[in-house]
């Protein structure tokens, strides 16, 4: 919107530096006639994936599932029967994580030692001595077991994480015999290994059955659910109509989570919270192809363009043939007709005001605009300008009509730098976005007597990356 005020600005300092027109505003040759409303905008698409390292998790799983495993009373032996007794100690190596499609896999190995005996007994008592044997004692290595934990992931349209979590049968590598007694005690010690590891399970598909992720969601997307300050170019509301979310995934040590939000957004000059943060739609399971489809509409009005106008130029030296424009003040505001008036106070080699009105004319399709209706007034009190006033009038009526002329692609390709930094920027604490803009135009522009409603299409890439989970 600066650019589009310096844009008239500009024909209004070629018409200071050729010299003046009188005090009342010239004729336009041209009479433009604009509909009262722009069209109802598509909505827009949000697909972008959600990427959080796989290190936090495998941190927490290590966490959860317990290094070691040992039969109750470790190291004292556990006589399950009066004739046998044993103990065992299982150690766990780091897990090795995949994920496909909703479906997680840890990966494990193991090392175990047992030691055993056994007696005669009569009248349920031992009546002989324990004849003991062992296996991964001493200078024995320990016997190797692999394990899978698999885990089937589901969200559910109330955002809760639903998991059901099982251990693969276990395959040993190593039995354990004990030779002097004949016991093959692989099978027990697999038997109390996946009893132990079921309980884990069990225990963590109850957690997370209980566990809300709608809470995280808002507090994440709170500032956007309501507004969000966009740079200079205002205030942006998100309005989602849908939520959805696709398969979780791992590669290269980072889970991948596509999300997608259908929506209606709106960019504002008005910054004021008159609701509280609106509901989450219901969840819904669907992936789409990853980018940004955004169809923006832009409501302004003329008080807050003219404060970003005057930010951006206010006490701005322009030099035109050698003379010298400073400009002092600006103030752009909407009359009938959908046209649109600017106040320019300036100082330098001549003081005064001029005044220029006109109707922007958007060419979606060349992305041009122009204000071929545009006209011009001029107050000072300095002679030379008074004295050109009927010598030059229509020669500086011609020349601002030729002159009305704004490329918006050149326009908006300068703007991309500052409107990347908007994609590439935290998000909150551990949470940050990364993206930039492939296709940026105007599709819609409306001049009104209170704002300035414009249309843009926006497609651009955007991930939302995570540094760590919060256990």
């Amino acid at each position: 919107m600066t650019k589009l005020a310096a844009f008239f600005l500009l024909t209004g300092t070629l018409c200071l530096g050729s010299c003046s027109p009188s005090k009342k505003l010239s004729t336009p040759t041209v009479s433009i006639h604009l509909p009262d409303s722009l069209p109802t905008l598509p909505s827009s698409e949000i697909d972008l994936p959600f990427k959080v390292p796989g290190r936090p998790l495998l941190a927490m799983a290590d966490s959860i599932v317990p290094k070691e495993f040992t039969s109750e009373g470790w190291p004292a032996y556990l006589q399950p029967s009066c004739d046998f007794r044993y103990k065992y100690r299982f150690v766990r190596s780091a897990f090795v994580i995949s994920c496909t499609n909703n479906k997680l896999t840890l990966q494990l190995k193991g090392n175990y030692q047992v030691a055993g005996g056994k007696c005669f007994c009569a009248m349920n008592k031992p009546v002989s001595p324990w004849i003991a044997g062992n296996c991964g004692f001493g200078n024995e290595p320990m016997r190797r077991v692999e394990i899978s934990i698999q885990s089937q992931l589901s969200f559910l349209p109330d955002y809760r994480v639903q998991t059901s979590t099982h251990t693969d049968p276990i395959r040993a590598l190593d039995k354990c015999i004990m030779s002097m007694f004949s016991v093959d005690m692989t099978q027990q010690i697999i038997d109390s290994i996946r009893s132990s590891l079921n309980g884990i399970c069990s225990s963590l598909d109850q957690n997370l059955a209980g566990m809300n992720v709608s809470t995280s969601i808002r507090q994440t997307a709170a500032g956007t659910l309501q507004k969000t300050a966009i740079g200079s170019y205002g205030y942006l509301s998100v309005h989602p109509t849908e939520i959805r979310t696709g398969y979780l995934n791992y590669q290269k040590d980072t889970f991948y989570l596509p999300v997608g939000i259908s929506c209606r957004p709106e960019l504002s000059s008005d910054s004021s919270h008159h609701s509280p943060i609106p509901p989450l739609p219901p969840l819904r399971a669907g992936a789409r192809k990853n980018g940004i489809f955004l169809y923006l509409q832009a409501n302004y009005d003329y008080e807050f363009i003219s404060k970003l106008i005057n930010d951006s130029l206010r006490n701005r030296t322009f030099l035109f043939k050698g003379r010298t424009v400073i400009v002092k003040d600006v103030a752009i505001k909407g009359i009938a007709n959908h046209q649109v008036e600017i106040k320019i106070d300036f100082a330098g080699d001549r003081k005064g005001r001029v005044y220029l009105r006109g109707t922007p004319i958007l060419d979606t399709a060349k992305q041009t605009l122009t204000v071929p209706d545009i006209s011009y007034s001029l107050e000072s009190k300095d002679l030379a300008l008074k004295m050109a006033r009927s010598l030059l009038r229509n020669k500086i009526r011609k020349s601002l009509q030729g002159n009305s002329y704004l490329d918006l692609a050149v326009l908006l390709k300068a703007n991309l730098p500052a409107l990347n930094a908007q994609l590439n920027r935290p998000l909150g604490s551990g949470l940050y976005s990364s993206g930039n803009i492939q296709e940026l135009k105007l599709i819609g522009l409306l001049p009104g007597e209170k704002t300035l409603q414009a249309q843009l299409y926006v497609n651009a890439t955007l991930a939302i990356i995570g540094t760590g989970i919060s256990l």
